[in-house]
């Protein structure tokens, strides 16, 4: 148990003589006892020298110096024999008396200053204590309160994630276990709770072709830190199949170590049936211009025959009809020609295969041939010591052919377009090999702002004839090759144009990057002709690999 002293403040604010008064009163206790009680008169200050120390706690100085004096007084008069009074004056007694009175006094002047010093200090224990529970009590009420805020806003990011068809979820990697909302579950078509916290669970509702993907791509960003996101389906128990995005962030501890990996999950299912119906709608666009291409080329031909027909019906001269018959077939092998070279795309399996794609390139330019004699374009194809692809041809189709037909609208009076395939790599990893395809036109050119948005779904400058979809379909099948495209332009009078460069990784085994081609600079398809060298500055230099 604490031992706690009164308070000596307690009658600082009583007037000082009230304060004398009881000093004396405390100095004739303490002398009747030492006067009444026998063997205490051997020893008359004994008591008396207590009561001033009492005094000097209580009753401040005033109250200690009466005591003092009283207790001298008293003791000379009552405790002293008839011949050692003050009145005779013997020296010795009354130095006694003086010296009691004077370390008394002393003493009483220390005890005030210890019962000042020990009062200040139980004031700042009280003020310290006040102050301490004033702050426990305002961070109970910020506690309260914080909790309150977090909840609420828990409530609202629940809300605005359940609008979204958002999940979150975190991986605690020091217990390996992972924390899923009830919406993460909702999404895969599950009940809250329907798979324990281990990580590996999760795999059992992922598509078989998207577990090993999404595993290594969790595992990186364990590793490395770095930002995860991945693409990958889920199969329903009813069967269906649901494409979801899951984005992620690894967070540190004080020492830079990973502790947790928390992130979102959405369900991306409707974005994606709009993103393949968008690509199968600017498929049959390119289908129909290049039916309507094909016809063209195969129209000419056809009334070349018929006419070369009608006149071998009118001569009568076998060397004249035999020479009219050898350009009829010359016609016909012509359109035959075409003919494959459209059935050939169009009939491709849905998996990658192997190309040589100035084989692709070329049968494109076959069908546009007409339209681009008509707009006056002078073409020029280079091919510098090819490589094979792993890609799918139909695709590669699209992609030059909407290129190619953009650079047709881009030149409607005439103009030059120069290709160039040539083996190169990824200005982002140099590592990664493939073929560099390079278009570049002495079109109008296109503006900054319009050069932003052009990979903008349904963003087109030509309002009537286009569909805004022709480049965003472009870099989405580019990107779905793991490839990457790039756009220049220029507005200068007299050295305007565009140009795209587009790469495309190799994407096949190391025995088959070997693969090459005979160098054709300068290939000319039948009929066509072949342009000089670009003006200098006219476009974006090609011969950047």
């Amino acid at each position: 148990m604490e031992l706690r002293f009164p308070d000596a403040n307690a009658m600082d604010e009583m007037a000082w003589p009230f304060r004398l008064l009881l000093g004396c009163l405390t100095a004739v206790i303490s002398i009747g006892l030492t006067f009444f009680i026998t063997p205490l008169r051997s020893f008359p200050l004994l008591v008396a020298f207590p009561t001033v120390i009492f005094s000097a706690w209580f009753f401040g100085m005033a109250g200690s110096f009466g005591c003092a004096l009283l207790d001298v007084t008293l003791v000379d008069v009552l405790l002293t024999k008839e011949e050692f009074r003050f009145s005779v004056g013997f020296a010795r007694q009354e130095e006694r008396l003086a010296l009691f009175l004077l370390v008394s006094t002393l003493v009483g002047v220390l005890v005030r200053r210890m019962a000042h010093q020990q009062a200040e200090l139980r004031n700042t224990d009280l003020k310290r204590n006040l102050m301490l529970e004033v702050a426990q009590r305002q961070m109970a009420e910020e506690r309260v309160r914080s909790a309150e805020a977090l909840k609420e806003q828990e409530e609202l990011l629940q809300i605005a994630l359940r609008a979204n068809g958002m999940g979150l979820w975190m991986w605690d990697l020091h217990a390996d276990a992972m924390h899923r909302s009830d919406e993460v579950y909702r999404i895969a078509g599950m009940e809250p709770g329907e798979i324990s916290s281990d990580p590996r669970a999760w795999l059992q509702c992922v598509h078989p072709d998207d577990r090993e993907g999404l595993e290594q791509a969790l595992l990186r960003t364990r590793d490395t830190g770095c930002d995860y996101h991945f693409q990958y389906r889920v199969c329903w128990s009813d069967g269906s199949v649901h494409w979801l995005e899951s984005q992620g962030k690894a967070q540190r501890d004080s020492d830079g170590r990973i502790t947790r990996i928390a992130g979102v999950l959405a369900d991306v299912t409707h974005r994606k049936r709009s993103e393949e119906a968008m690509l199968r709608a600017e498929k049959l666009a390119v289908a129909g211009r290049l039916a309507a291409s094909v016809a063209h080329e195969i129209n000419n031909p056809l009334e070349a025959v018929a006419n070369l027909l009608y006149l071998i019906s009118l001569t009568d001269n076998t060397a004249e009809a035999h020479k009219h018959a050898q350009r009829a077939l010359d016609e016909l092998l012509r359109v035959s020609l075409i003919t494959q070279s459209t059935l050939k795309f169009h009939r491709q399996p849905g998996t990658p295969r192997v190309t040589m794609l100035s084989e692709v390139m070329e049968g494109v330019l076959a069908m546009f041939r007409g339209r681009l004699h008509s707009a006056g374009i002078q073409v020029k194809l280079n091919m510098e010591e090819e490589v094979a692809v792993a890609c799918m041809p139909s695709e590669m189709q699209q992609i030059f052919s909407n290129l190619i037909a953009n650079a047709i609208e881009a030149m409607p009076k005439s103009g030059r377009l120069v290709i160039r395939l040539q083996p190169s790599h990824d200005w982002r990893d140099r590592d990664k090999k493939g073929m560099r395809v390079t278009f570049g036109d002495t079109g109008m050119g296109m503006e900054r702002a319009i050069m932003r948005r052009v990979y903008e779904p349904f963003f087109t400058t030509k309002a009537e004839t286009g569909t805004g979809l022709g480049l965003w379909v472009v870099a989405q099948l580019v990107e779905r090759h793991g490839g990457e495209i790039r756009l220049w332009s220029s507005l200068r009078q007299g050295a305007s144009g565009t140009v795209f460069s587009l790469f495309l990784p190799t994407g096949i085994d190391a025995d088959l990057q070997g693969v090459e081609v005979g160098t054709t600079t300068g290939r000319r398809l039948p009929g066509e002709q072949v342009a000089l060298a670009p003006q200098a500055n006219s476009f974006p230099s090609l011969s950047t690999k």
